[in-house]
């Protein structure tokens, strides 16, 4: 039992769960650690491990904090799926297909990223969103756009799987996008940074197949889809409002958000990418937001990083196939 705040200093009692000072959570070091053990046990489909773990920290949390009632949804999310067999039947699934190696996982992602199509309102909004776009580009840029989207939400909701956070299928909305809903609140901000970035890291791996299909078949219209692919997802690495990149800076230091805030203008000049100096504005904003984390969180910076970069360069190949030689 800690003797002292962890944010703070402050003097606390041995039974404190949170610091009446800065109201911060005392065993916030502990929490964490079960926490990624508890996502790690659900990721490999050993669910009961996942629920004995979280149960761990429930006396660790004030039972008037969103955190605890995040917990509590999490055990009774997991023992609905206990109910069900669902982890062993992941499991076996894993299993079998680990067997096939690199063939094997690549099944396994994709079977993973066609969940999504099983939901009856995620194809009739995407039937929809499809038609949107068909009547103003044509049909072939139309499913380009609408699978480059549905690849970006599905890894929002496969980095919610892999988390234990439940979330629903994406849903569509004509015209302007897509979205899914968390059914529980993200407990920490590292884990509301994964999940943020996972979208555009899965919509990164949409653009740079469309790239190399492009250089390999010659045909345009793969790098007109892939020029979106990047262009959308640099959009929602704006780090303002709900867009990713906002849950993305949740878990970054003011240090930081300045080292995102610096590569993003030198790429916006090397790149000459307009929607680069749209997250350059919005880092720009940020440095003089409250929001900062205390602690760094170097693998969420890597990930902004890479991301700006790859995302850049497949804008600038693209455009390159495209302009007129």
């Amino acid at each position: 039992m800690p003797d002292s705040c962890p944010a703070c200093g402050v003097f606390v009692g041995a039974a404190a769960l949170k610091c009446s000072s800065c109201g911060a959570l005392i065993h916030s070091s502990t929490l964490e650690q079960i926490a990624a053990k508890a996502q790690a046990a659900a990721a490999s489909g050993d669910l009961q491990a996942a629920r004995g773990l979280w149960q761990q920290a429930l006396p660790l949390l004030p039972s008037d904090t969103l955190q605890y009632r995040s917990v509590l949804a999490k055990i009774t999310e997991l023992e609905s799926r206990i109910g069900t067999g669902e982890g062993a039947s992941h499991s076996g699934w894993r299993k079998g297909l680990a067997a096939l190696g690199p063939v094997g996982l690549l099944l396994w992602k994709l079977k993973a990223l066609l969940l999504g199509l099983t939901k009856l309102s995620t194809l009739l909004s995407m039937f929809a969103f499809m038609g949107v776009y068909w009547a103003m580009y044509g049909w072939q840029l139309a499913v380009g756009i609408v699978i480059s989207i549905y690849i970006h939400e599905m890894g929002h909701v496969q980095a919610c799987r892999s988390l234990g956070i439940p979330a629903s299928a994406p849903m569509f909305i004509p015209g302007l996008g897509a979205f899914i809903r968390l059914k529980t609140m993200v407990v920490t901000p590292i884990q509301d940074a994964r999940i943020g970035l996972a979208g555009p890291l899965y919509g990164m791996g949409a653009a740079v197949t469309s790239l190399l299909i492009c250089f390999l078949t010659k045909q345009n219209i793969w790098g007109a889809i892939a020029h979106f692919g990047a262009v959308i997802n640099l959009f929602n690495l704006t780090p303002v409002w709900q867009l990713d990149g906002a849950r993305g800076f949740h878990s970054l230091s003011r240090w930081q958000r300045g080292t995102v805030l610096a590569t993003a203008l030198v790429l916006w000049l090397a790149a000459s990418e307009p929607m680069l100096f749209v997250v350059t504005l919005g880092c720009a904003f940020r440095m003089f937001t409250k929001d900062a984390a205390r602690d760094p969180d170097a693998t969420g910076l890597l990930q902004f990083l890479g991301l700006l970069a790859s995302l850049a360069a497949v804008s600038m190949l693209a455009r390159g196939l495209l302009s007129p030689h």
